[in-house]
């Protein structure tokens, strides 16, 4: 069956659909930097392109911020930002469940193609 151009593509719809989330989610694990890389893929992906080689690569790092990859690297800033993260933040439950839903969005994509 063709691809349907109007709809969305999964990550693009999941992207779209919790925008304001993910940037919180980027500003509270990786400060300003990764926020404004998050508002970037946003925007991207807000016109609903196809998914490229840049894109995947922006959703690979999106998922290692929301996954917590580099706390450990204290040369990082993502060590710093999730040292200052209360366990009982209401926002950790979120961004787990904004973890889940980008894997999620990005199998339902691997699936498609």
């Amino acid at each position: 069956m063709p691809k349907d151009i109007a709809s969305p593509s999964p990550c693009a719809g999941f992207i779209v659909a919790n925008c304001a989330a993910l940037a919180c989610a980027a500003r509270l694990l990786g400060g300003q930097t990764a926020l404004k890389r998050a508002q970037r893929l946003i925007e991207d992906f807000s016109l609903a392109p196809p998914l490229t080689r840049r894109l995947n690569r922006e959703l690979d790092a999106l998922e290692d911020l929301l996954a917590l990859r580099h706390v450990h690297d204290f040369d990082r800033v993502e060590a710093a930002q999730f040292s200052k993260i209360d366990p009982l933040d209401p926002a950790v439950e979120e961004i787990c469940q904004l973890l889940d839903g980008l894997r999620a969005a990005r199998e339902a994509e691997a699936n498609a193609g």
